[in-house]
């Protein structure tokens, strides 16, 4: 099994776009999460993107007019967002582990969003626990944290219900098998492609966390966060908390 970085870098990362529908729609439900948030900028506000990925929320942060930290372990992927960011635009971009958020935005952070299943890629609670601390703390007064993330912790699906269709095109089919384990699940990826030769395989597996939302609010709480909960029209649980000023 593949580390979480290893598998963005070398399996999903390449394809990462296309998964996701395009980048223009990343972008533009990105900046609907930030109006209904009543996330909005001005000079001098910086704002953190913990696993931005290809920076669909870091954009639209720096369109807001925040000053934009993007952090993520795929360097592909930030290579990209460094392509996307056109002139005016200020964000940078850091390939590193999330838990070094202090080494490149030790605070006061405006702020801070998490966004996508990043938390469910964590080692382990304990650093989940460590990283919303860590938030809590770098946070400003009257600063935002806003994260999604999906709920593993129900009864694991069974059989068929197992295989989960992501996107296909004539090309190109991505379909996800998950393994439920008691704390974690094994997700594994399978990718066929249409190559001059015929259809090719690729397949590589990575854990993920099995978070329960109570248990993500309670972490929270303890750090200070008053926070809600809601689910998104995707089925996430987007969760939100603003440290007190």
């Amino acid at each position: 099994m593949a580390s979480v970085t290893q598998h963005y870098a070398d399996h999903l990362g390449p394809i990462y776009e296309w998964m996701i529908g395009g980048f223009d729609a990343a972008a533009e439900a990105a900046r609907a999460d930030l109006r209904a948030a009543n996330i909005a900028g001005s000079p001098g506000r910086v704002a953190v993107d913990l696993g931005a990925r290809l920076g669909a929320h870091a954009i639209a942060l720096a369109e807001a007019g925040f000053r934009v930290v993007a952090i993520d372990t795929c360097g592909p992927l930030l290579e990209e967002l460094t392509a996307r960011t056109r002139r005016g635009l200020e964000i940078t971009c850091v390939h590193d582990d999330l838990q070094l958020l202090p080494r490149y935005a030790a605070g006061p952070v405006d702020v801070i969003a998490c966004m996508g299943d990043t938390l469910t890629h964590l080692a382990s609670p304990d650093a989940v626990r460590r990283l919303l601390q860590t938030i809590a703390e770098t946070l400003a007064p009257g600063g935002i944290f806003l994260s999604t993330f999906r709920d593993y912790s129900a009864r694991p699906p069974e059989g068929r219900c197992r295989v989960i269709p992501v996107r296909q095109d004539d090309d190109r089919i991505l379909t996800c098998v998950v393994e439920y384990h008691a704390t974690t699940i094994t997700v594994h990826d399978l990718v066929h492609e249409r190559t001059a030769a015929g259809w090719s395989l690729r397949v590589s597996s990575y854990p993920k966390l099995r978070l329960r939302p109570s248990w993500v609010r309670s972490a929270l709480r303890r750090t200070g966060l008053p926070v809600t909960a809601e689910t998104t029209p995707q089925g996430m649980v987007q969760l939100t908390a603003r440290r007190p000023a």
